[in-house]
């Protein structure tokens, strides 16, 4: 009995410490101050292409409220802000993978573009 108990302790015990270093490791870039990226509008792209980028993500799945009037990320109002707001949306939908945000109308960045 008494080894049964012991081995139940540290079956517990390796399960705490696994749920420890999960919490840690998903903790990086967010407590530690490791940089995260961002996906924004290239400044030199196309206008026309942005507002064709923007349409088409904010039309096919991506929400898009967050840049409408009274929006958390509203202001600035320019083309080139509001595209990045939803380039980014777009990349983190898509687990910032870098393939998200390889195009020629965005740039991947170290700064969050809805400041």
């Amino acid at each position: 009995m008494a080894k049964t108990l012991s081995s139940c302790g540290l079956i517990a015990l390796i399960v705490l410490m696994s749920a420890m270093i999960r919490t840690e490791s998903s903790d990086i870039g967010i407590n530690r101050g490791v940089a995260r990226t961002w996906c924004i509008a290239n400044p030199l792209a196309n206008p026309v292409a942005l507002q064709k980028d923007l349409d088409n993500l904010c039309g096919g799945g991506i929400d898009c409220h967050s840049i409408q009037p009274g929006g958390a990320c509203y202001e600035p109002n320019t083309l080139v802000d509001h595209v990045s707001v939803v380039y980014n949306l777009y990349y983190k939908s898509h687990q910032s993978r870098p393939a998200a945000c390889n195009g020629s109308s965005n740039i991947p960045t170290v700064s969050d573009p809805c400041k």
